[in-house]
């Protein structure tokens, strides 16, 4: 990241093409067709917002935000699947980074019974993929995980004078830090 910067833009760039207008993400891709699997883990897509954080954390390019890109179009996941293995379209929408980001984190906000994110098949533990299928499955980790995408992209949306945004985030994270606290020791 400091060494070589485009050598991770462009990777950003590549995974932000691989999402769906709702935020969900192409789990493992295939290029150069652009195959690949839909499912529902939950980690994936947060991937997107964290890396860009970072990436402009460190470099400062905040141009990157601006760069528009193309969603993937295929059919949802029906109710009695975990995953499938297709072909998808690329959309006509375009939207920035940004947006794109803006996105990945809206689809990761759902919770289960006590405030944590909801794990659908599997979060970074694949071993776990039974836990989160019939939407009821919490997971600690992705917790983490969604709190510290949160805190740090509320920066992002700072730096892009997305105000109402920023404080969303931010109390989005102050929310999930309380249900935590409360359930997850």
């Amino acid at each position: 990241l400091c060494a070589a910067p485009p050598r991770v833009r462009k990777p950003i760039l590549g995974s932000a093409s691989r999402q769906a207008p709702d935020g969900d993400v192409q789990h493992w891709g295939h290029p150069p067709a652009g195959r690949g699997v839909r499912t529902m883990c939950s980690d994936e897509y947060l991937g997107l917002p964290f890396v860009t954080e970072r990436y402009v954390t460190v470099t400062g390019d905040t141009g990157i935000l601006d760069e528009k890109i193309r969603f993937i179009e295929g059919r949802p996941l029906r109710e009695d699947e975990e995953s499938y293995y297709d072909l998808p379209q690329k959309s006509e929408e375009k939207v920035t980074l940004y947006e794109h980001c803006k996105r990945s984190i809206g689809h990761g906000l759902r919770f289960g019974g006590h405030g944590l994110p909801l794990m659908g098949s599997g979060d970074w533990n694949d071993g776990m993929d039974l836990v989160g299928c019939g939407g009821k499955g919490e997971s600690v980790w992705l917790a983490f995980f969604l709190h510290s995408v949160l805190a740090g992209f509320a920066g992002i949306a700072d730096a892009k004078g997305d105000a109402a945004y920023a404080t969303s985030c931010r109390e989005q994270a102050t929310r999930l830090a309380a249900n935590i606290e409360s359930h997850a020791w």
